[in-house]
């Protein structure tokens, strides 16, 4: 029974609800309009949002008194084509439909401060910083290596920032985590079965920052987000599985342990004139610690190769100060896969390289300010040749993706 369970988990994923085309893997960035129009490019030290807390908090203390409520709404397209290959006998399984993916996902976010005096401030957020969504026909060919998974994080931080003397300032946040997720496939050689696991569970990180302005409006930062192992618990429902699979029908108590990456981002801010300001990023995410994904339950005892590597990211960005109300931005990113190769790449996170183009702007009044971001993603075909030891997907995965953030700023 237990070479069968092996299989029911082949290609899961670790935690968040959006899609796998933002960031590289399953990391996201969609909680600041402003920085979706400039590719997140300064991160942190531009400070013309209250986002600061979640990208580098020592930013913080470049706004005062406020807050923001904003929405980033992304658009998944997926074509997958390929085949599935009998392990056992070499065969190609029958023909089923190709896999299509085309959904809308919305990520709220929200941020608030206090600026005590001119050296220190005080404030809080709630934002995702990883997510994943593949929403897969639920005929498809590739069925067995995943139908669906919508997995969670959330992030409740409450942080603040402190100028230690002119020019430097230090910033500290701790964070409150849940983290949920939803995954569903069918059993070997059953299209029609479900195998479900719904885990949920909280735990704690941590983001420390630092910024110098050695010159007004030249400023440089440096962050590390501290991630921790989650544990997350709950539910592992199988339906309508038959032959020798029948016995593990029903509910049983799963469990799934992970690790989110560690993360180190660089951010550095520069104002020309009184028209332009040039940004630049550069974040490291430690994504060689994703080398296998375990979960299990009474019925189940998988172990997924993952096999991930680090990278970095990289984004320019550059805002025009068209008057004292209106800003207009545009910025660029590359954003590298950590998959090493298509055995890894598996049908739950079909990622690949991708090259962000984005444009935005914001109008401002005395104490509001509106904020707009737009990004398309061009990526690379994804290819995988990934096995569960009973089949081999063979797949090309055409993706692309659009986002459009919006929020709005209170200043006090």
């Amino acid at each position: 029974m237990k070479n069968y369970t092996k299989l029911l988990l082949i290609g899961l994923s670790v935690a968040a609800i959006s899609n796998n085309a933002n960031a590289s893997g399953y990391q996201l960035n969609e909680y600041s309009a402003t920085g979706l129009g400039r590719a997140f490019a300064g991160a942190g030290v531009v400070g013309d949002d209250f986002s600061a807390i979640a990208f580098n908090p020592a930013g913080m203390i470049l706004k005062g008194t406020g807050g923001q409520i904003g929405a980033s709404v992304v658009q998944m397209h997926s074509v997958v084509e390929g085949k599935l290959i009998d392990n056992v006998y070499g065969q190609k399984l029958p023909d089923f439909p190709e896999g299509k993916m085309d959904y809308y996902a919305p990520l709220p976010s929200g941020f608030a401060q206090y600026k005590i005096n001119d050296k220190a401030v005080v404030g809080g957020g709630i934002y995702t910083p990883f997510g994943l969504a593949s929403i897969y026909n639920h005929e498809w060919f590739g069925s067995g290596h995943g139908i669906r998974t919508e997995l969670e994080v959330v992030d409740f931080a409450a942080g603040g920032a402190y100028q230690i003397y002119d020019g430097l300032t230090l910033g500290a946040t701790l964070i409150y985590r849940y983290v949920h997720g939803d995954l569903v496939n069918s059993l070997p050689y059953q299209p029609d079965s479900r195998n479900q696991f719904d885990l949920d569970g909280w735990d704690w990180a941590y983001n420390f920052g630092l910024m110098y302005e050695p010159v007004k409006d030249t400023r440089f930062g440096i962050s590390y987000r501290l991630n921790a192992a989650h544990k997350v618990t709950g539910k592992n429902r199988i339906k309508r599985a038959q032959g020798p699979l029948a016995a593990m029908n029903g509910s049983h108590h799963g469990v799934s342990k992970m690790t989110l990456p560690n993360q180190l981002l660089f951010s550095a801010y520069h104002k020309l004139n009184k028209s332009f300001g040039l940004s630049a990023s550069a974040r490291w995410t430690k994504w060689d610690i994703f080398d296998n994904f375990v979960m299990t339950s009474p019925v189940v005892e998988a172990v997924v190769p993952e096999n991930w590597k680090s990278v970095w990211t990289y984004s320019l960005g550059v805002d025009y100060y068209y008057n004292p109300q209106w800003t207009f931005r545009a910025g660029v990113s590359y954003d590298p896969t950590p998959i090493r190769s298509p055995k890894y790449r598996t049908a739950r996170i079909p990622d690949s390289d991708r090259l962000w183009t984005t444009l935005g702007f914001s109008y401002q009044t005395t104490n509001w300010q509106v904020d707009v971001g737009y990004s398309h993603l061009f990526m690379r075909t994804a290819k995988s040749s990934n096995s569960d030891g009973y089949t081999t997907l063979n797949a090309r995965h055409r993706n692309y993706s659009n986002m459009v953030g919006v929020q709005l700023q209170y200043n006090f």
